[in-house]
């Protein structure tokens, strides 16, 4: 969730190129007509606003309109199973995260391979998971595992679902320190942050921009967060990985995915066109102002390497894990 300052600097951002470039699309059959960036999550939020970003900077580079179709629902599985559908023919693309291999290890009735019926053409972006608590919560992760082993009951964590990611991620640090937990299950991130910064929850999982938004003035302290480093948008928090927790390292990603068969010569044109928008220091300036950070740039190939050693960390964690869905 982000404020509403931020929120109206990036609909400005995401509607003006960040800079003029000659059109490259005029001696290749390909793009022929606008492009359609399915993106399967909600409008006026983090990721589209990134989309519309990004769209209106590929859009001077491509010679044809980038739209940005939001089809949310069933955790993303609209939107992706739509794409998987599609022409691949370059002009239907989708923008995700880690949930597109994920899903299928963690859901049922998941419908699509991600290996098998996509193309990656991109990574843009990494993002933290958070373990955030109120503002006059612990300090530190050490305090809040002495707080939950002192506890007369489990402490109450909450997510952005059941068996989500973040769920799962609470799980392996209660397991991992020795304290009980509760899950508390919400419908996206926006309706915990008020239970949160009241103290109605003792921890949460929540999202960097979150983090910037109620960090900043004390109503939430981040105390840990996932990945093997730390993250440039919150310098001063620690990983779980540095404070002695195993197991919450694993890949996270957000990026373009074209229909499997798409032809390569498109894959790859597209994916030039995506390196030259995030190489520019205004793109990355404003990503770390909401919160994300700009992955390193890789190949398509690197990136599909990246998605398969996610998928194995989802199936071990998932092997590892007590949750179970119906």
């Amino acid at each position: 969730m982000i404020n509403r300052r931020q929120a109206l600097a990036l609909a400005v951002a995401s509607t003006t190129p960040l800079a003029t470039a000659p059109t490259w699309a005029q001696d290749a059959p390909w793009p022929t007509k606008p492009i359609t960036l399915v993106l399967p999550f909600p409008a006026g939020g983090q990721t589209d606003g990134v989309a519309r970003l990004l769209g209106k900077n590929l859009e001077p580079l491509l010679g044809q309109p980038v739209v940005v179709d939001n089809r949310p629902g069933a955790n993303s599985l609209i939107g992706t199973n739509l794409v998987a559908r599609s022409a691949p023919d370059g002009h239907t693309l989708l923008l995700n995260m880690t949930a597109l291999v994920s899903n299928p290890v963690l859901l049922p009735n998941v419908n699509y391979d991600p290996h098998k019926d996509f193309a990656p053409v991109a990574r843009l972006y990494e993002l933290p998971a958070l373990w955030a608590v109120p503002g006059n919560g612990p300090k530190t992760l050490a305090e809040f595992v002495e707080k939950a082993k002192a506890a007369k009951e489990p402490l109450n964590f909450a997510t952005t679902g059941h068996a989500s990611s973040s769920h799962y991620f609470g799980e392996l640090f209660g397991r991992s320190a020795n304290i009980k937990l509760n899950h508390v299950p919400y419908k996206g991130e926006a309706p915990i942050l008020p239970d949160l910064t009241a103290g109605r929850l003792d921890a949460a999982v929540i999202s960097s921009a979150s983090a910037l938004a109620f960090g900043g003035d004390g109503r939430v302290r981040v105390l840990a967060a996932n990945g093997t480093r730390r993250w440039k948008v919150l310098p001063d928090v620690p990983t779980f990985l540095e404070l002695g927790v195993p197991g919450i390292s694993n890949e996270s990603f957000c990026g373009i995915f074209a229909p499997t068969r798409t032809p390569k010569a498109v894959v790859d044109k597209l994916h030039k066109a995506i390196q030259q928008v995030m190489a520019t220091p205004e793109f990355q300036k404003q990503m770390l102002a909401y919160g994300l950070e700009v992955a390193p740039a890789i190949t398509p190939e690197q990136f599909a390497a990246v998605m398969k050693k996610a998928t194995d960390e989802w199936v071990t964690i998932k092997k590892n894990s007590a949750i179970r869905v119906e």
